[in-house]
């Protein structure tokens, strides 16, 4: 994909600002608050449906503004044309159209403009908790697959559901024991398919992780992913999944009713990223979590590309504040090898004297939510 155009009204500090991207490397700089991470966000909710950092539609409205409008404008890989349109209002349901419809809801959107994601807040994924991993998987799968997306939603709204029904038995003592059941079955039946299906990911984007870290490390050392799907010892096929949580929920089941909760499914999953054979989040040293993360999102992006078919737009939010000379001219490295279309912020125009850039790129100056210079180079 190539971003062609990008129209933000009320995103953040962006009152009315276009954008006319270049096809290769796009620069926004600015000092911090200037609104080039705001021009990101849009971009991942073209994408995503929702900004790849935790926040509300009501926080990305312009500070006393009732609705924000994002128009983008870009080509796939067969050069044919795609557009998204979003009109967010605080009163009125959400308004979503593309290429191919109108009157979408958000995962309708999700997989057309496939897009790669690094911040400073995904060095979590090395260093947090399981859940920090659980959606990275869930975000890939969901950009490569409409089923998985399907059955993560589905999960969401089971999990909701028998939450309450056993959270209300806890205070009233009257539990639906047939009720209870049917939601079990529903849990056990999206829970097999979902971690079947990250199972298989797993197995392929290893591959590709171990492959990218070896070139970023020189080989230097062992890495590997290996998927922990709770309660369950063998992943190679759906229907062992399947008898395998049956047996786990009927082994929970009096815990859950005496708990009020869930206590069993794909929720409760792990991605174990190992180097030299040890636990990264142990010990791995600051500049292998760094490399570890980059590996990650490459490993994505050669994922997502040959899961759609499409190359992936690649976002760097603030990164290079995070790493050094070395690791900066790892990372453009790869992007100029993907022949992507790539977006940076950064708060200071000097790190381009730091590297060389041999694609043509463009620098946009932003200051108060508005670009106040964009010129474009041949490097």
């Amino acid at each position: 994909m190539r971003i062609k155009t990008l129209n933000l009204r009320n995103i953040r500090n962006h009152i009315d600002s276009d954008f006319e991207f270049c096809e290769f490397l796009n620069i926004l700089c600015g000092q911090n608050g200037a609104g080039k991470t705001s021009v990101l966000e849009a971009i991942a909710l073209a994408g995503l449906s929702k900004s790849f950092l935790p926040v509300t539609d009501s926080i990305l409205t312009y500070k006393d503004a009732e609705n924000y409008r994002i128009k983008l404008n870009a080509t796939n890989d067969l050069t044919l044309p795609y557009f998204v349109s979003i009109n967010y209002s605080k009163t009125e349901k959400k308004e979503i159209s593309n290429t191919y419809g109108d009157n979408l809801i958000p995962k309708d959107i999700i997989g057309k403009l496939p897009i790669v994601v690094l911040s400073p807040d995904y060095k979590e994924i090395t260093f947090g908790s399981p859940q920090c991993r659980r959606t990275l998987m869930d975000r890939i799968l969901s950009q490569s697959f409409s089923n998985y997306l399907d059955n993560w939603l589905k999960l969401k709204k089971i999990l909701r559901h028998r939450s309450i029904l056993l959270a209300n038995n806890l205070r009233r003592h009257d539990l639906d024991h047939s009720l209870l059941e049917v939601w079990t079955n529903m849990l056990i039946e999206v829970s097999a398919e979902i971690t079947w299906r990250r199972a298989k990911f797993i197995k392929k984007f290893d591959e590709k992780f171990r492959t990218i870290y070896a070139e970023i490390s020189q080989n230097k050392e062992e890495v590997e992913l290996k998927y922990r799907a709770f309660g369950i010892k063998d992943t190679s096929s759906k229907d062992d999944i399947f008898q395998e949580l049956t047996k786990v929920a009927s082994y929970y089941s009096e815990d859950e009713i005496r708990r009020g909760v869930n206590l069993f499914g794909p929720q409760r999953d792990d991605l174990k990223i190992l180097i030299n054979g040890g636990i990264a989040r142990d010990f791995a040293s600051q500049g292998q979590h760094k490399s570890l993360l980059i590996a990650i999102k490459f490993a994505e992006f050669h994922f997502l590309h040959e899961a759609l078919n499409e190359t992936p737009i690649i976002i760097l939010d603030d990164i290079f504040s995070e790493l050094d000379s070395e690791r900066i001219a790892q990372v453009l490295n790869l992007v100029k090898l993907h022949n992507a279309q790539t977006f940076i912020s950064v708060n200071f125009v000097d790190f381009l004297e730091k590297i060389q850039l041999t694609d043509r790129y463009k620098i946009f100056n932003i200051f108060d939510g508005k670009v106040i210079s964009a010129e474009e180079f041949n490097a």
